[in-house]
């Protein structure tokens, strides 16, 4: 189930950053990309993402569209290093193998910007990727050139289109994504009974396993993100309800939940919990 899964869309992403010079539009001195680039990502607005957020905080620019259930950028200098091969110390003392000598390490030829994403998305193919990247150069078009403008092969990217060929060229397959919503039923048609099962376990098994593998997991209703913004809104101030309605008389209960239901209003999108955000906007009901 690469890439697609559960409803979403799962974006991995490896661009080289540029080992050429820049000038520092800030101080005007040369500078690396890779310094410039952590500057940039450093910068990135990240919004009240908790309690301790000041109220000031501008959103992310990620927040500027709802279709983002996660994104995150990472510099990969070089791959971690795992420590020393190991072997049969007896073994190696016979064959006169130095434990003090150097052995290689892995290296990468430049470091590397790693893009995750984790969007809505209902079904897998090109126009999956493509209505994303199209959304990201329309709604933060000034930070994807300010991060992605670091990278090997940017120069010339100047319109949705080329900004999907420079993700889709350095796109990397998606093989184990983490998605925290799951369908309800997930069932397997065939033989119930005890006997149908151990005659045919042995024959189908394999066909099975790998097939059920290979075909991404249904969505789940209310996944989406609009859905799940939703879904904290209420969470948020149906806490509030529980505690002030605490010991209130039956007919005082039932109105004060109609009130409560009318501010909220369940059933449509707003109002509802910003994307990027841990606040709910205000919602008031008669007492």
């Amino acid at each position: 189930m690469p890439d697609l899964d559960g409803g979403h869309y799962f974006l991995t992403v490896l661009a080289p950053v540029r080992m050429d010079t820049m000038i520092d539009p800030v101080t005007g001195r040369s500078r690396s990309h890779r310094q410039v680039l952590a500057q940039d990502l450093s910068l990135l607005q990240t919004g009240r993402q908790t309690a301790a957020s000041p109220p000031s905080d501008r959103p992310s620019p990620f927040a500027a569209n709802t279709l983002n259930h996660l994104a995150r950028f990472v510099v990969i200098d070089g791959p971690a290093f795992n420590g020393r091969v190991s072997g049969d110390a007896l073994v190696d003392r016979t064959r006169g193998v130095d434990p003090l000598a150097p052995q290689p390490v892995d290296a990468l030829a430049t470091p590397y910007l790693l893009f995750a994403a984790e969007v809505d998305a209902r079904e897998n193919g090109p126009t999956t990727l493509r209505g994303y990247t199209d959304v990201l150069w329309a709604t933060m078009n000034h930070e994807v050139r300010t991060v992605f403008g670091h990278c090997k092969g940017f120069d010339g990217v100047d319109s949705a289109a080329a900004f999907n060929a420079f993700i889709q060229a350095r796109r990397v397959e998606t093989t184990m994504p983490f998605n925290d919503y799951r369908a309800d039923d997930l069932t397997f048609a065939g033989d119930a009974s005890p006997l149908g099962a151990v005659k045919t376990a042995a024959a189908v098994a394999w066909r099975l396993v790998t097939g059920q593998a290979a075909k991404p997991s249904p969505a789940t209703p209310g996944s989406d993100l609009p859905s799940v913004l939703k879904a904290l809104f209420l969470q948020w101030h149906f806490t509030r309800f529980a505690i002030e309605a605490q010991g209130l008389g039956d007919a005082a209960l039932h109105a004060r939940f109609g009130a409560f239901l009318a501010a909220v209003r369940p059933e449509e999108p707003t109002p509802t919990q910003p994307p990027g955000e841990v606040f709910a906007p205000a919602a008031e009901w008669a007492r």
